[in-house]
């Protein structure tokens, strides 16, 4: 495994641990901040896919 695809997966398991615990918390946010948790997680999944791209062409 080269270096960059460990940085890469590092940042992968970081990314969805980041998603996992915002999906977690969201059910106990108010109104507001569960729209400011969506943008969160959805910045995350983007960032998600965005590395598993970059993986898979390497």
């Amino acid at each position: 495994m080269t270096e960059e695809n460990s940085k890469l997966l590092h940042d992968l398991r970081s990314k969805c641990s980041s998603l996992k615990s915002a999906a977690e918390l969201y059910k106990d946010c108010s109104p507001a901040e569960k729209k400011e948790m969506l943008a969160l997680m959805n910045s995350a999944a983007a960032e998600i896919t965005k590395i598993l791209a970059q993986l898979s062409q390497s």
